[in-house]
């Protein structure tokens, strides 16, 4: 069996787990796990997205419906995982690091490049759910983190929701030509998560 094969049977293993709790608990499922995601819990939340979409597709569930959920719960997660990191992550890693000439630098460099990057976190899995405590930590500025979270969301949503309803038939295919990507996200992931401890933990020279 292929890897993007086993992916594809992953994926629709975990799918069908999830209509049970979409059968007992609806939209709230889609809605907590969304939500959750946005402050660095580890919930399938662009799976259930998937898998609601794909029951939409199938006449299940309302796709307005849907969407509006996902939208919802994603930037109000997002908004929560920021307050949490700008308010109370910040200011004990503030007073612990040894140099803390390099976090300021790192918050003037995210203030300025953070949207683009929180563009790519929302697409990419471990990065997405700490993406926005990172940007509260870097004291991204409010207006450039709604910016880039309310952009990412909406094209967040509108792939795995829309593209799942419409390509419905051809979900798998596209999978598969998808799956090959995933190394060079993680390894993108772990590469900015080395470097961003080495650079603020690093001993003097």
């Amino acid at each position: 069996m292929s890897l993007e094969t086993a992916f594809v049977s992953t994926l629709t293993t975990e799918i069908a787990r999830l209509e049970p709790l979409l059968d007992r608990y609806g939209l709230w499922a889609l809605f907590v796990s969304c939500l959750v995601e946005g402050f660095g819990i580890p919930l399938p939340g662009q799976t259930m997205l998937i898998a609601c979409a794909l029951l939409a597709a199938s006449g299940k569930l309302d796709l307005v419906s849907v969407l509006l959920v996902a939208w919802f719960a994603t930037q109000l997660g997002d908004i929560l995982g920021y307050v949490i990191g700008r308010y109370g992550v910040q200011r004990s890693l503030a007073s612990t690091i040894k140099r803390p000439e390099r976090l300021a630098k790192l918050e003037r460099l995210f203030d300025r490049w953070g949207v683009g990057l929180l563009l790519i976190a929302r697409f990419l899995d471990g990065v997405r759910q700490t993406s926005n405590l990172a940007a509260g930590i870097l004291l991204m500025s409010w207006w450039r983190f709604l910016a880039a979270s309310g952009a990412g969301t909406t094209l967040w949503v509108l792939s795995f929701g829309l593209g799942a309803f419409y390509l419905e038939r051809d979900f798998n295919r596209i999978v598969e030509f998808l799956e090959p990507l995933r190394p060079f996200a993680l390894g993108l992931t772990v590469a900015l998560l080395a470097a961003f401890v080495i650079y603020l933990f690093g001993r003097r020279r």
